[in-house]
């Protein structure tokens, strides 16, 4: 609770029937030494007691009870000398007399000795409960006594969540300043040493299971018995109940603190192993419960597994089709258990509009229809069409969230593309078919299958530039993805990698086959609380079997807001006679970020970059004369992702390149 300073100072009086929304039934009663602004926020905290005492005559008891809820709401906002009393003025009234005094908050929180605590974790813990309860800032937290005792005990515990299990602290003096109407609070602090954790003691577990068991256990044993060790071992034990079908299995575990090393001493009834006998969907109205069950089906005729019920759960919520959904073990006679599926739809349909804007796609415009639930056999229908500056995309896809049995993504695609580069144009129309698994949280495979008409066209470039201008292009591909980082949409920290092996032919009046490779990799972390860093690295090769049949489309182009950011997108690199970008065999960049918040959502960034396109890729691996930018930018988070306005000045600028150039984009970079 925070109530601001300014009506301490002041002693008004006003009867509590003028204030708004309040009616006076019985004992009417006034207060006089709170500001009327404040007066009916006071009110409002204790309003149904109030309540009660105005329903009935005034008496010195309601009068007493009255004045205790309002200096215990004085004292819980910092006013610790507070003194409310009470008169009975005659006519049915209660007078409420406040005298708050000073409002103090809480100042340096200090300890004897420090231990393993730094000074910002001791004011961090101390202050905890007080700013979790009564939802206040930290640089605001004004001084309730009680909340010093709750201070001083949440800090012990941390401690002893760390390892300190025989570490104490108290309160050893407040000392109140008057003049900044702080309270200085010393403590008592003892931390001791750390406790090691010795072999847990598992009471009621059959050898066969401690025998699986003790490997998994091992690497804790002589481990500091902090309060993350002790739970990972216990979930050690409860996940391998849980996978062995010993759903309904009691465990208990409680910890002896003894002369530096800490023992888990474990009570285990395992009961009964049970097996799926059964799969029950309910609440589906337009899904076909078959179509639900078949992400259970692995799990019939097997000891139940909880975690890989619980897996199966998650991929049918991650088909966006519903709202929720519950899975029930229930049991049946002989061992056997039904697993009772409860499902509420979501509304799977929608279509939307968008527009946006880019300095390199210009103006977008574009509108897109799903459908998580086609006809109730859980498959994601996406159409989409869009118009930008550069041309036009549609295209139509078909999902299958759980092919062959499996959390497999099954994807066909068909698209017809028409876009306008610098120095050609370029129409297309394909198909293409694709595998994804995602696996172990942060890793994600797909395997894809696709063929294309491509027709190229150009009023500025040579035939031997352009290279074919009418072929078929058949490709087969390996994309394999690692990504670590905390929000894929406005990323913070943490490493992400993705890498793609394509082998493809040209075929049509002039007829080639190529291997293609790309890799991008970029790496977030913060240092403090407001310097985020990110360090990226991108590069690529196309190896043609006849360099003269590669066209112009298939090579590989560099440049823009994601890579060397003083050039424009896919500007960098070897040129054509008539100055349009020709792209090139191999390329490469690097760039390093430094972004720390202005004002949320808004974000200042400093960057670095470097990188090259190179028309051999012989010159591959070289990193040869590459090109250098600096710049700054600002980044606003949306929802949506960031937009970002950045300038790259090119520092070693050669003859024909731009000095430097700006870029507005919306999305994060990889």
């Amino acid at each position: 609770m925070h109530l601001p300073k300014p009506w301490l100072l002041l002693a008004l009086t006003a009867p509590l029937s003028f204030l708004p929304g309040m009616k006076v039934s019985g004992a009417e009663i006034r207060i006089n030494g709170i500001p009327l602004d404040k007066r009916e926020e006071l009110v409002a905290k204790v309003r149904p007691r109030l309540d009660f005492i105005k329903q009935r005559e005034a008496s010195s008891w309601r009068a007493d009870d009255a004045a205790f809820f309002f200096k215990r709401l004085l004292i819980r906002a910092g006013h610790a000398d507070a003194e409310v009393d009470w008169k009975l003025p005659g006519g049915n009234v209660i007078e409420i007399n406040a005298r708050p005094g000073v409002r103090y908050k809480y100042g340096e929180i200090k300890a004897n000795r420090m231990g393993p605590l730094t000074g910002e974790q001791l004011r961090q813990y101390f202050l905890q409960p007080l700013i979790e309860t009564e939802l206040v800032a930290a640089d605001k937290a004004p001084f309730i006594e009680e909340y010093s005792l709750k201070g001083a005990s949440n800090v012990q515990n941390f401690l002893k969540s760390q390892g300190y299990w025989q570490a104490s602290v108290s309160v050893a003096n407040e000392k109140y300043d008057r003049v900044s109407k702080q309270v200085n609070i010393q403590l008592n602090l003892s931390a001791r040493a750390k406790f090691k954790l010795a072999r847990p003691s598992f009471n009621g577990m059959p050898a066969e299971d401690l025998a699986e068991i003790l490997p998994d256990v091992q690497p804790f044993i002589g481990e500091t018995a902090d309060s993350g060790n002790m739970t990972k071992i216990n979930s050690i034990v409860e996940n391998y109940y849980r996978e062995k079908g010993y759903h309904f299995a009691q465990i208990f575990v409680d910890a002896k603190h003894v002369g530096g090393v800490t023992t888990l001493i474990f009570e285990i009834n395992r009961g009964i192993r049970y097996t799926v006998d059964d799969i029950v969907v309910r609440g589906n109205k337009y899904t076909k419960t078959k179509r639900i069950r078949r992400y259970f089906d692995g799990l019939k005729d097997i000891h139940f597994d909880r975690n890989a019920a619980d897996k199966a759960l998650s991929n049918l919520l991650a088909s966006g089709a519903f709202r929720s959904a519950t899975l029930s073990p229930v049991p049946v006679p002989g061992g056997m258990l039904d697993l009772q599926i409860d499902v509420t739809e979501a509304e799977a349909k929608a279509l939307k509009s968008y527009i946006g804007l880019g300095s390199f796609e210009g103006g977008i415009l574009g509108m897109s229809y799903t459908d998580l639930n086609l006809r109730g056999n859980l498959l994601k229908l996406n159409a989409r069409g869009e118009y930008s500056g550069r041309g036009f995309l549609g295209e139509l896809s078909i999902t299958e969230p759980h092919f062959a049995g499996e959390p497999i993504q099954l994807t066909l695609r068909g698209f017809l593309l028409q876009r306008l580069y610098d120095g050609y144009d370029k129409s297309e129309a394909g198909v293409e078919a694709s595998l994804l698994a995602k696996y172990h949280d942060h890793y994600s495979s797909r395997l894809f299958l696709g063929t294309s008409s491509v027709g190229t066209s150009t009023s500025s470039l040579t035939e031997q530039e352009l290279g074919p201008d009418g072929y078929l292009n058949t490709r087969l591909g390996f994309e394999q993805t690692v990504d670590f980082r905390d929000d894929p949409l406005l990323p913070s920290s943490g490493f992400y990698a993705r890498g793609i092996l394509e082998f493809g032919s040209i075929t049509g009046g002039e007829s080639t086959t190529y291997l293609k490779t790309v890799f991008d990799g970029s790496y977030r972390f913060v240092l403090g609380e407001k310097n985020f860093f990110v360090t990226r690295f991108s590069t690529g090769a196309i190896k043609p079997a006849d360099v003269e049949k590669l066209p112009i489309d298939l090579r590989l182009f560099s440049g823009g807001s994601d890579s060397v950011r003083s050039f424009e997108q896919r500007q960098l690199g070897p040129r054509s006679l008539s100055d349009d970008p020709l792209g090139g065999q191999a390329y490469w960049n690097a760039s390093l970020e430094y972004i720390r918040p202005i004002k949320d959502p808004i974000k200042g960034v400093l960057f670095f970059d470097m990188g090259q396109v190179y028309s051999d890729v012989g010159d591959w691996g070289s990193f040869s004369d590459p090109s250098y930018a600096i710049g700054a930018g600002i980044r606003v988070d949306l929802p949506i992702g960031a937009v970002r306005l950045e300038y790259g000045h090119n520092l070693n600028q050669r003859e024909g390149e731009p000095n430097g150039t700006f870029h507005f984009t919306i999305g994060t970079s990889f």
